[in-house]
């Protein structure tokens, strides 16, 4: 349900018509002490935005529940009476009114007095401003049910941008024991609200993490709305984030347009590739997170976020700290909670059942059913290659030898070409030079000594003793 804070603007103007028609000064506030209207007849300047003592004429009111009239503010009220200000206050009178939806209190205004001028009138019409408060509090309300169906609409659209997106941890595949380790911390995470920073070399799953951690938090009935800071233009970026409205700048359509902010509002706001972000939006996004509240571009309003944010890089912000590219006090408020996704090369044990998995699903898509699996040479081709475009480029891979075999399994031709690039390290033209370049990698892996050497031999599926006759064979000892 909306606030008055979340119409603060048009609060404030009506907060201007009460003090210039009956030549007072008028507060308004909400249910959190805030002013959110004020308005001096002779200074006529808004100084809106403070908040209210918790025993002051307005509170009471909506404490109570009822209209308060103190024609002596200063010995009548228990607030005024205890005021440190008392001896300077010029207040004479004051008319609290409550505001009430529904049979709920959202806040309350009061109309002062200053002068016996204005005195006498307060007390000679109070019956016709009571109505007249009455009429503006309409008004108020009928601007708060505006308010709620913007929301609505926002909240409809965009679901309608993120129709299919749902996800959990169970779609993560892997069950190393450091990837088991980084699903278990984000369950845990997912409960906080606290902004959370995934770091992860390109590939590794980042956006999925992010979207798990969404679907087991307590905003997961909310929207997932991500955004690719690196894809989007610098002169466009802004304008993406935080919207804008009509005639804003040239070409800004009619009605203006929400932003990303609030469309995620009640939900999750994925900031991806969040180290591209231009250093000129990096102190707006700093004070967005800090004041939990964003400006349209060419509005005065804010707008109230509830919105749980989850940035993720797979740049290293500490170096662009130091030189000047990422600022350090935006890092530590979006890295509340940081999270590493290790990448494939350091969790080989996981390589065989995601492309297995992968190859269920194009199979399926490729209409090939007839598909039974990969052949144990290409697996352990697949289980020594670095793989540095991480789970994206294995999946890329598998789609590659699922449309390319013939066969009723994956084998070697129809996945020696695609290992043959620029940065592989292996690049394997028989059984027995890939035996070799396995064991070498188990060897780099676990080290050199004899404890090393038997668990290199459980890591490829042979017996010590086997290991120690090829190592002979291979002339490695």
């Amino acid at each position: 349900m909306a606030e008055l804070a979340d119409i603060k603007s048009y609060v404030n103007k009506m907060a201007k018509l009460i003090s210039m028609v009956v030549e007072m000064d008028v507060t308004i506030c909400d249910t959190h002490l805030q002013m959110v209207g004020d308005w001096s007849c002779e200074r006529n300047v808004s100084e809106e935005g403070d908040y209210l003592k918790s025993d002051s004429v307005i509170v009471t009111a909506m404490r109570r529940g009822k209209v308060l009239i103190y024609n002596n503010a200063k010995e009548e009220s228990p607030g005024c009476r205890k005021c440190r200000k008392r001896n300077f206050c010029e207040t004479e009178t004051i008319i609290a009114y409550p505001v009430a939806r529904q049979g709920k209190i959202i806040g309350g205004i009061g109309i002062y007095s200053r002068e016996k001028r204005q005195k006498d009138k307060l007390i000679s019409e109070t019956d016709t401003m009571v109505e007249f408060l009455k009429s503006i509090i309409d008004l108020i309300i009928n601007q708060l049910e505006l308010e709620e169906e913007r929301m609505e609409i926002l909240a409809k659209a965009n679901q309608a941008l993120t129709p299919a997106k749902s996800g959990s941890f169970d779609q993560i595949i892997g069950n190393s024991k450091s990837i088991t380790q980084v699903k278990e911390d984000a369950r845990i995470f997912a409960q906080s609200y606290s902004n959370i920073l995934i770091q992860g070399e390109s590939g590794t799953g980042k956006e999925v993490f992010a979207l798990a951690i969404h679907s087991a938090s307590r905003c997961a009935e909310g929207p997932f709305v991500a955004v690719n800071c690196a894809a989007i233009p610098d002169n466009l970026l802004e304008s993406e984030l935080f919207g804008y409205v009509e005639g804003a700048f040239t070409g800004a359509i009619k009605g203006g347009r929400a932003g990303r902010f609030e469309l995620a509002n009640g939900g999750t706001l994925f900031l991806d590739e969040i180290g591209e972000l231009p250093i000129h939006l990096q102190p707006k996004l700093l004070r967005a997170l800090q004041e939990k509240k964003i400006q349209r571009i060419g509005s005065g309003k804010s707008v109230k976020l509830d919105v749980r944010i989850i940035a993720a890089t797979n740049r290293d912000l500490g170096e662009m700290i130091e030189t000047g590219e990422f600022r350090e006090d935006l890092y530590y408020r979006l890295s509340v909670i940081p999270l590493r996704i290790p990448p494939l090369r350091e969790r080989r044990e996981d390589i065989r059942i995601i492309a297995e998995h992968f190859l269920d699903m194009y199979k399926n898509m490729l209409e090939k059913p007839w598909l039974t699996g990969f052949e144990e040479d290409v697996l352990m081709l697949m289980e020594s290659y670095d793989w540095p475009g991480n789970v994206r480029e294995l999946q890329n891979a598998v789609e590659y030898v699922a449309n390319h075999c013939r066969e009723r399994s994956i084998q070697m031709e129809d996945v020696r070409g695609r290992f043959r690039k620029r940065g592989s390290k292996f690049v394997p033209v028989t059984l027995k030079e890939l035996e070799k370049e396995m064991i070498l990698t188990a060897l780099d892996y676990y080290g050199n000594t004899p404890d090393g050497k038997e668990r290199a031999a459980q890591a490829i599926g042979i017996s010590r003793a086997t290991m120690y006759r090829k190592l002979k064979e291979y002339e490695m000892i």
